[in-house]
């Protein structure tokens, strides 16, 4: 991102794979986003909550608790935090980000798509940062402003449906 000069948005969309465990993580998020931390939750979410989850299997680690002293080591609102966090405004985001996703088949964690085409990463920085660069070149020599590109050249001419490997809508 930062080599990039602002030319790469990131969209995050949430995933609930297990809710019955992450809920509470992923409407954290939402109510962190709410106080302009969003970035700086995910990456303490996944250091403090999922990495000692994923390393013992011990639910608690993804609980109200973790999610709440995380808020406070990011100096974030904790009752305005707690209060989103309940909030039907940030469930109502999770389901959306769920609906949104289901529509392009996304099963799985993490997914990546490229200009509306879904990415396969292969766990390498170095192929991640090689095929952004490869889109970059695309928009650069398509004379459409980065700025407007998604919309014009994705979207607005892009499938609206997604598309498996074989071609094949789904």
């Amino acid at each position: 991102m930062k080599d990039n000069d602002g030319k790469v948005r990131v969209v995050y969309k949430n995933m609930v794979v297990h809710p019955q465990i992450v809920m509470k993580g992923h409407l954290g998020g939402c109510a962190a986003a709410k106080q302009g931390k969003f970035v700086e939750y995910r990456h303490v979410w996944w250091e403090k909550a999922f990495a000692p989850y994923a390393a013992a299997r011990d639910p608690s680690k993804l609980g109200e608790d973790t999610i709440i002293s995380i808020a406070k080591d990011l100096k974030l609102d904790e009752a305005k935090f707690k209060a989103d966090m309940d909030s039907p405004d940030c469930a109502a985001h999770v389901k959306q980000d769920m609906a949104e996703l289901e529509k392009w088949h996304v099963n799985a964690t993490p997914s990546f798509f490229l200009d509306g085409k879904p990415f396969q990463w292969s766990g390498q920085p170095d192929a991640f940062k090689s095929a952004i660069d490869d889109e970059l070149k695309k928009v650069e020599s398509s004379g459409v402003p980065c700025a407007d590109y998604y919309q014009k050249e994705v979207m607005d001419k892009g499938e609206k449906q997604f598309k498996s490997k074989t071609g094949k809508s789904g």
